[in-house]
């Protein structure tokens, strides 16, 4: 029962970190002028598309 419980509040932690991460990620991208974002082979409509990618990544 406790290990349960215990599996539980990681998993929830975890889901809450990546999804902190991600909007941390998503502010620091979309804080990038258009030059910024085109150095690094970005658009703005790319983001969305990037965060997601990187959250399937993490996810794993």
């Amino acid at each position: 029962m406790r290990a349960t419980i215990a599996r539980a509040a990681i998993a929830a932690a975890t889901t809450m970190l990546r999804a902190r991460r991600a909007r941390c990620n998503a502010w620091m991208l979309h804080e990038l002028s258009d030059a910024q974002l085109k150095d690094i082979g970005l658009t703005r409509s790319d983001i969305p598309r990037v965060i997601h990618s990187a959250n399937e990544y993490l996810a794993g």
